[in-house]
């Protein structure tokens, strides 16, 4: 029954109200994760609004009493946006072109936290499902990381965030390096080898870098326990 509606629910995804599109997208990716099959024979119509999503910026500034704020009012779409793409890398990702939905994935890695972790969740994911596709795009996904751990502070996060997040912005880029360096022959790419380099040049990144190692080892460690067991 639900099929018969799908040509105007897609017609939403490409409505001129902004609110109208989010509760879109917000639809669409809770379709791809309870019902994908509605949506499959559909990804060819759903991925270009999708993607078109994921690069809309609408920024203004406030003023509260003598300060002004950077606000952006695309942003929850952008957020939805990118949390169905991680939902269709799940459950439709044979209906995917790898390498457009990568260029999309590296406009992520440079957008505000929120969304980055969520890129740096589908490079996690991508690594076990298409490495080959990983070690073609390696360059431009390693740079975006690179400027993520030599951030500031004050670059990361607006005024009035706690330092935690950054942490956990910058220890969720480290998962994901890692992920990246399980992929073969990876060690002999002359892009990561200067990349790593630098991370052990540095004794905060040279730190993360060996706590998210040892904490990856204890995961796996746990995996066979359990099936040991």
């Amino acid at each position: 029954m639900l099929r018969q509606y799908i040509g105007q629910f897609l017609n939403l995804l490409r409505d001129d109200d902004l609110h109208v599109r989010r509760m879109a997208l917000v639809t669409l990716n809770s379709t791809a994760h309870n019902k994908p099959a509605l949506i499959r024979d559909h990804m060819e119509e759903i991925l270009p609004n999708l993607y078109k999503e994921t690069t809309i910026k609408l920024k203004r500034e406030v003023e509260m009493g003598p300060f002004k704020y950077p606000v952006d009012d695309a942003l929850d779409n952008r957020k939805a946006a990118f949390e169905c793409m991680y939902t269709v890398l799940q459950s439709c990702m044979d209906r995917v072109n790898i390498f457009q939905f990568l260029d999309h994935i590296e406009i992520g890695l440079k957008d505000v936290p929120d969304i980055k972790m969520l890129t740096y969740l589908m490079v996690l994911r991508l690594v076990h499902i298409n490495p080959n596709a990983i070690m073609l795009k390696l360059e431009s996904i390693l740079e975006p990381l690179r400027d993520t751990f030599q951030s500031k502070l004050k670059d990361i996060c607006p005024i009035g965030q706690e330092v935690e997040k950054v942490q956990e912005l910058k220890r969720s880029a480290m998962r994901a390096v890692v992920a990246l360096s399980k992929i073969s022959d990876i060690e002999k790419h002359p892009v990561f080898i200067d990349f790593m380099k630098k991370l052990r040049a540095n004794k905060e990144t040279d730190l993360l870098l060996e706590q998210e190692l040892q904490a990856n080892q204890a995961s796996y460690d746990d995996m066979v326990f359990s099936m040991d067991h």
